[in-house]
């Protein structure tokens, strides 16, 4: 994340007075979300998209698929792209970027004709002016009536597309989700699937969604379940609701209001030493989460 990396103060300060949308769609939008489609040397890819100022904008998480790896800042309310050449972070509502290349130590900013916006927990973010700011060639064909994006690497690209979360991954994800957090607010449902997805992308924990959840491990001849559902067998009775499957949706696309976390648990019902060990970053509801 940027904030790890040294961000200057200038450059944060816009950030840190930015304010959480109260609702999804921005003032800005001139249109709700829609499907579109987006060809990435020549691979078709189905994602959506909304437009400002005759601009068109795509979920962050877009660019996951092009192999970008993209988080979101909480504290900062910012989407962070970063390639191995340069890290983006595009603030909710507003109409700039701070940037900075590998190898420097300073950052840049650049206006911008739109905002990013949120919509659903997903932040909707300029697609020319990202795909261009990180190396990539674009420009829109009229005839197919839509963005055509050139990377100079198709195999790279059908391999990125490729290694994105399988059906069966998301709707195990949704199940433990349910399970876990079905009494939870929207946010704390999102904290429980991006705290998953978290681990996912960790080293140190299984590098799958159904890994993760369904990770045991046994010590001294005793097994230690990773999530009680599991143990109990809760999670292959559960019916996810449609608040819970758009909270995992939102996970997915980068929303992580857990700040990092790897681990939850409710303090009311566990005096488990070495989760309650692990650095706390936030509370959300009836759990705590950690790093």
């Amino acid at each position: 994340m940027f904030m790890q990396r040294g961000f200057l103060a200038v450059a944060l300060l816009g950030l840190m007075m930015t304010a959480w949308p109260a609702s999804g769609a921005s003032a800005q939008t001139t249109n709700a979300a829609a499907a579109t489609t987006v060809y990435v040397d020549g691979q078709r890819i189905a994602t959506t998209s909304i437009t400002q100022n005759g601009l068109q904008l795509v979920p962050a998480s877009f660019f996951r698929k092009l192999g970008v790896s993209v988080d979101w800042s909480e504290q900062y309310r910012s989407a962070v792209l970063t390639t191995s050449s340069i890290q983006i972070g595009l603030p909710a509502e507003q109409r700039y970027t701070d940037y900075q290349h590998s190898g420097q130590s300073s950052w840049s900013r650049d206006y911008l004709d739109t905002r990013t916006t949120l919509i659903g927990g997903s932040a909707y973010v300029p697609l020319a002016y990202t795909a261009k700011k990180i190396g990539l060639g674009i420009q829109y064909d009229a005839a197919a009536r839509a963005a055509v994006i050139t990377t100079g690497s198709t195999g790279f690209v059908m391999q990125a597309i490729a290694s994105g979360p399988s059906s069966e991954e998301i709707a195990w994800l949704y199940k433990i989700t349910e399970a876990e957090a079905g009494g939870e607010s929207y946010t704390g449902k999102v904290a429980v699937a991006a705290s998953i997805l978290n681990r996912v992308d960790d080293p140190e924990w299984p590098d799958s969604i159904i890994d993760a959840i369904f990770q045991v491990d046994t010590y001294n001849g005793v097994s230690y379940y990773q999530y009680s559902p599991v143990l109990d067998k809760r999670i292959y009775s559960v019916t996810p609701s449609q608040d819970t499957i758009q909270a995992v949706d939102a996970a997915l696309n980068g929303y992580d209001p857990t700040l990092g976390a790897v681990v939850f648990y409710n303090p009311a019902k566990t005096d488990n030493a070495w989760v309650r060990s692990r650095q706390a970053t936030v509370q959300i509801g009836n759990h705590v989460f950690a790093k």
